[in-house]
């Protein structure tokens, strides 16, 4: 792991800053960031937030001390394969109920990066979990998804919270 210690402590560091960052902005904009319905962004909040700390979560996992990499694959697998579930039903809320903001087809694109990612963390870990084989470079892609995909996401609604605030 020590191969891979300087990615994870940088990535890591990039996505507890970048969510703190996030988080300051929603806290100064609450009310148009946090608002549940079709004219909310809560939504789009909570997938930024989640991201980010899959990739902090996968980070911390990983600068973990003299954790065998089989452990470290089960350990990945567990905890993102639960949080899996809460990504597949905001994709389903997504396509469900309508925004005024994007189409449902534009919500469920917009949850695609967020699979993506998911996904190849899951197949890494799924690999070091049950054959012990090093997919830390996969892991690594999927980090960089996930965190390109976050910062996407909160772009997205630092746009919405500026729309909402011009309209007000």
């Amino acid at each position: 792991m020590q191969g891979w210690f300087d990615f994870y402590a940088v990535i890591g560091a990039a996505a507890a800053t970048l969510t703190g960052l996030l988080f300051v902005a929603m806290s100064m904009n609450t009310v148009a960031a946090l608002s549940k319905g079709p004219e909310g962004s809560r939504r789009l909040a909570e997938q930024a937030f989640e991201n980010y700390l899959a990739v902090l979560m996968v980070s911390l996992l990983a600068l973990f001390p003299d954790m065998s990499l089989t452990t470290f694959g089960r350990t990945t697998l567990l905890v993102t394969a639960t949080w899996t579930v809460w990504v597949v039903v905001r994709l389903y809320q997504a396509a469900a109920v309508a925004s005024v903001h994007e189409t449902r087809l534009t919500a469920i694109r917009r949850h695609l990066s967020t699979l993506i990612g998911f996904g190849l963390v899951i197949y890494a870990a799924a690999r070091m979990a049950l054959g012990g084989t090093d997919t830390r470079d996969t892991l690594a892609s999927a980090a960089i998804v996930l965190l390109f995909s976050a910062t996407e996401k909160a772009w997205g609604l630092l746009n919405r919270i500026a729309t909402i605030k011009a309209g007000a």
